[in-house]
């Protein structure tokens, strides 16, 4: 007989696992000379073991008396609509086998009932053919179930391995009846206690060396996800620019109530002394904290901060590794402190299509310790056949038996979540981001197009999912040039591994769900947006775009009575998506498509001006918005403590619209004056949350107190951060940076936008920068089914400059869950764990990226100068601060000459001519110098240097025209370190 591949059965699922209840409880207990990260469970620890179930079989854990628990819900199995007795099981993966070594396995169950199970230890990719199974020391001996009695059962056995597995698993499966397997392996109901499970290797000694000499012991250097911070002193771990704000936090477990002391230190040397100002215990970051301003320090370096509590040393329990952690990560200080994360962050998007190989010479983004050759692999999905669904139906057996009479080409596009979903909601916000963060750099001069290459990679596949009246009998004769809602596989698979084992093994079929008004007019806002940035490039696109836009603006208003509601029902009508998630990534549900329409309207009218845009858009209200009344022309940001903090999202896309009017030359002087307002009320009542006497990590961003509104299941409601909370994060930031260009560039906006950033970069509850390759300690293993060196070292590491989703208060996968933490008990910026398992804390997503790259780009726009301004040389003394920082001055930019007729200044030091001397006067003297066409006298920028703004700015007596010493002499002064500017 042959037997079923052993690469079908071990294939990972999406696994969960259990831990301890703190991360300084963490210690994975292990004997000597085991292969195994955990082998009892005493401490009420299961990492590295994980549970796996696919779909429909069910089961749940606990460590409850020091054992694994697992409680068999539904078994699977063929009859219930699954394969067999792998459907259910337990995994420890990670291992090494070692040809000719030999080893000992111990392992001991006690169950609820009589039964029978399959184990062994094997690679994912043995065709069949592992080391050991079911207690036989050869393979080929241990075809036959181990019988399980009621009780207590022991187990133990020896072999030899008869080859190397690099990557191996220690697997059980125990499910339902199918492919040999007769019967189901335990009734439901059961339960089974697994504990003391080991395996020794009697050739690699008593205890970890180094993977050489020992390969086969488990490495204790493993942290297997859980965060433990290294630093109490968090801080941007790639800097802070030379002219802003510069913040840090020294955040404790116990209260600290007198100020700290700190010093800042530059190559050892200290440069700035300085007190922290004691703020209380901040609820989201789980800590007290204390706020260090060292934003006097501008001189280009790299640095360290060092609080005066050399108390503070810890000893991580799983490493041994001790941390001093009252001294911060190095950052470094200047105006280049973001240097190539933009184009890393980009070649994200090239790594994500779907339907091309990618290529080595194309990957500018990699992990420096991997090869970066692993990174190229085959299209996913050249062809993409998916069949059109007539209707929303939850789940699907495990052969497919829905509807395959019609079917479209749906190759192209982006992955849009974990798994091979492609969905147009998440697609469209992620161009739109992408389109508007062209567009606007192109109101400045200086865009890149990458941004619009990648943007209309994703906008052409979006063409692909318009209902074409013609080859779609289902729903072309009312539904023609809507928009189907996605394109995904019909049945649920967390799966990580090589296409031909996807494709080969699991069998999935392609699907298209129904068309929606939601996906309808994201499209039409995407192509409309689009057409308007392609004219003058790519002339012919652009017409495709607009005419796409046109028709189906067209199509989906000949049934606005339908959609122009306040609660939609997709059972009653479904172009409304379904209101829970459903077989793959969730499906962002939108009962009411008002906000979109909006959005679509003002795309529309952006580009073209046409009056039947501007009437639908002017008129706009909608009461179901998370904002309250969202009302046209505005920034919409929720009213109540209750909802998501948060100016938009994939369900809320009012703000969208009405920035596309901001940046618009169709848009009235009125309309943009009132968007104006509303951008800056906005910005505002984000500094102010900023700002807070509560807040320990300064961020634009608050907990959400009914879960239930923020995507948490279940009736224990309580505050919390949302799913991608990080990206709540960077979309408030962007609405700080709008308002740095409505205010005629007042810097508070603009340290208010980079503060939001600090916090992505490491100021937050677990220290640890959530952008790959970015940061001494930083995120590795987000959620993804190719970049899983975690799990099989064989396959990539993920790329640098990915920014990942970040905490979660649901806690909703099983692998977060296993380390201990419990929804409503974990302080809401600790509810993250970096393991490509995590999907609700560590996922990854187009849009995400988006919003993250469109923050750094801005950024390095607006602080566009020529290098690092001199150091301050100033000594002086206040209560809370000591500064001392020696200087040469230089001029690395020629003096700008002035005009022949002499400019008398009207007020010395207000460059921009606002009547105000602020930080933004003396940004604008850089931007000038380095970028005289843009932002010099006469340059094309908006707020560009005026003739008066020059003779103002020019406050520096050394030198005779504008010079980067008319700069630090306007910051000296804006720091009291001069008494004025005569």
């Amino acid at each position: 007989m042959k037997h079923r591949s052993t690469t079908k059965f071990i294939q990972r699922l999406m696994a969960a696992s259990v831990a301890a209840v703190s991360t300084a409880a963490f210690a994975p207990i292990t004997a000597n000379a085991d292969c195994l990260g955990q082998n009892n469970f005493d401490n009420g620890i299961v990492l590295p073991w994980t549970v796996f179930a696919n779909n429909p079989a069910e089961q749940s854990f606990n460590t409850d008396d020091g054992s694994f628990n697992i409680t068999i819900l539904n078994p699977g199995g063929k009859k219930r609509g699954g394969e067999s007795r792998w459907d259910l099981g337990i995994r420890h993966r990670n291992l090494h086998i070692e040809q000719g070594h030999k080893y000992k396995v111990h392992w001991e169950l006690e169950s609820s009932a009589e039964g029978e199970l399959h184990t062994h230890i094997a690679g994912t990719d043995d065709n069949g053919e592992g080391v050991w199974q079911n207690n036989s020391s050869e393979w080929n001996q241990g075809w036959n179930n181990v019988i399980i009695e009621k009780g207590k059962n022991s187990f133990d056995s020896e072999f030899t391995a008869s080859k190397t597995i690099e990557v191996a698993s220690w697997v059980f499966h125990y499910g339902g009846e199918g492919s040999y397997q007769p019967q189901d392996c335990f009734p439901e109901g059961t339960v089974l206690k697994f504990d003391n499970l080991k395996l020794e290797c009697t050739d690699c000694g008593e205890e970890y060396k180094n993977a050489k000499s020992t390969p086969c012991l488990w490495d204790p250097s493993n942290e297997m996800g859980i965060i433990t911070p290294r630093s109490d002193v968090r801080v941007n771990q790639m800097g802070y620019y030379t002219l802003l704000d510069k913040k840090a936090t020294y955040a404790t477990s116990k209260e600290i109530t007198e100020p700290v002391s700190f010093t800042v230190k530059k190559n050892g040397e200290t440069v700035f002394t300085g007190k922290g100002t004691p703020i209380g215990y901040d609820e989201a970051a789980g800590d007290y904290c204390q706020i260090l301003d060292f934003s006097t320090v501008t001189d280009p370096g790299t640095y360290t901060i060092e609080v005066d509590d050399k108390d503070n040393v810890y000893t991580n329990p799983i490493t041994g590794e001790v941390y001093n952690k009252y001294i911060s990560h190095e950052f470094k200080i200047g105006n280049d402190v973001y240097r190539g994360i933009l184009t890393d962050a980009m070649n994200y998007y090239y790594q994500s299509r779907s339907d091309e190989d990618i290529t080595e010479d194309k990957i500018t983004s990699f992990n420096p310790k991997d090869d970066k050759s692993k990174l190229a692999h085959a299209a996913q999905h050249k062809s993409y056949t998916a069949y059109i669904q007539s209707q929303w139906i939850k789940t699907y057996g495990n052969e497919f038996d829905g509807d395959k009479r019609n079917s479209i080409d749906a190759a192209g596009g982006w992955y849009t979540g974990s798994d091979n979903t492609k969905n147009v909601i998440v697609g469209a916000n992620s161009v739109w981001l992408l389109q508007n963060m062209y567009e606007m750099e192109k109101s400045k001069g200086d865009a890149s197009e990458e941004a619009l290459r990648e943007a209309r990679y994703e906008l052409e596949w979006m063409f692909k999912m318009i209902v074409d009246p013609e080859n779609d009998p289902v729903w072309g004769k009312d539904c023609a040039n809507f928009v189907y809602h996605q394109a995904n596989d019909h049945k649920s698979l967390s799966f990580e591994g090589k296409t031909y084992i996807y494709d080969e093994a699991y069998m999935p079929t392609h699907i298209v769900r129904p068309p929606t008004y939601a996906a309808t007019f994201n499209m039409i806002a995407c192509a409309a947006q689009a057409a308007r940035l392609w004219e003058g490039i790519d002339d012919e696109f652009a017409h495709e775009c607009l005419q796409h836009a046109e028709d189906s603006w067209k199509a989906v208003m000949a049934y606005k009575e339908k959609w122009d509601t306040d609660l939609g029902q997709y059972e009653r009508d479904p172009q409304f998506a379904p209101e829970s998630s459903f077989v793959g990534t969730g499906i962002y549900e939108d009962r009411s498509v008002k906000d979109e329409a909006y959005w679509a309207a003002c795309e529309l009218f952006a580009t073209t001006g046409a009056e039947e845009y501007y009437n639908e858009l002017k008129g706009y209200e909608n009461e179901h918005s998370a904002s309250g009344i969202a009302k046209a022309f505005e920034v919409a940001l929720p009213e109540s403590d209750d909802l998501t903090y948060s100016a938009f999202n994939n369900s809320d896309t009012t703000t969208m619209g009405t920035l596309s009017l901001y940046l618009s030359d169709m848009t009235a002087a009125k309309d943009k004056e009132t968007i104006g307002k509303s951008i800056l009320q906005a910005a505002d009542s984000m500094l102010e949350m900023e700002n807070s006497a509560s807040n320990g990590m300064g961020i634009p961003y608050r907990e959400a107190k009914d879960t239930d509104w923020i995507g948490i299941p279940g009736d224990d409601y309580h505050a919390g951060y949302e799913p991608a909370s990080n990206a709540c994060i960077t979309r408030n930031a962007m609405i700080m940076a709008y308002a740095y260009d409505a205010s005629n560039c007042n810097s508070k906006y603009l340290n208010g936008m980079t503060q939001a950033m600090d916090y992505i970069f490491g100021r937050n509850g677990l220290g640890i920068s959530y952008v790959t390759g970015y940061g001494s300690y930083h995120s590795n293993n987000p959620t993804h089914r190719f970049w899983i060196y975690e799990l099989d070292s064989s396959f990539p590491m993920a790329p640098s400059g990915i920014m990942v989703s970040g905490p979660c208060s649901g806690l909703m996968d099983e692998y977060v869950k296993s380390m201990g933490m419990k929804r409503g008990k974990v302080p809401a910026q600790k509810c993250y764990a970096d393991s490509v398992a995590s999907w609700s804390t560590n996922d990854i997503a187009p849009d995400l990226q988006a919003s993250f790259a469109w923050n750094i780009s801005f950024v390095e726009s607006a602080l566009n100068t020529p290098g690092p301004l001199p150091p301050i040389t100033t000594t002086s003394t206040s209560t809370n601060t000591t500064t001392t920082t020696t200087t040469t001055t230089t001029s690395a930019v020629p003096p700008v000459t002035t005009s022949t007729q002499e400019i008398v200044p009207t007020k010395k030091g207000d460059t921009n001519c606002d009547d105000t001397v602020e930080l933004a006067d003396a940004i604008l003297v850089m931007q000038s110098l380095a970028n005289p066409n843009k932002y010099g006298v006469g340059g094309s920028d908006a707020h560009a240097l005026t003739e008066q703004g020059r003779a103002n700015a020019d406050v520096d007596k050394s030198v005779k025209g504008l010079t980067s010493g008319d700069a630090l002499r306007i910051q000296e002064y804006l720091l009291h370190l001069a008494d004025s500017l005569d």
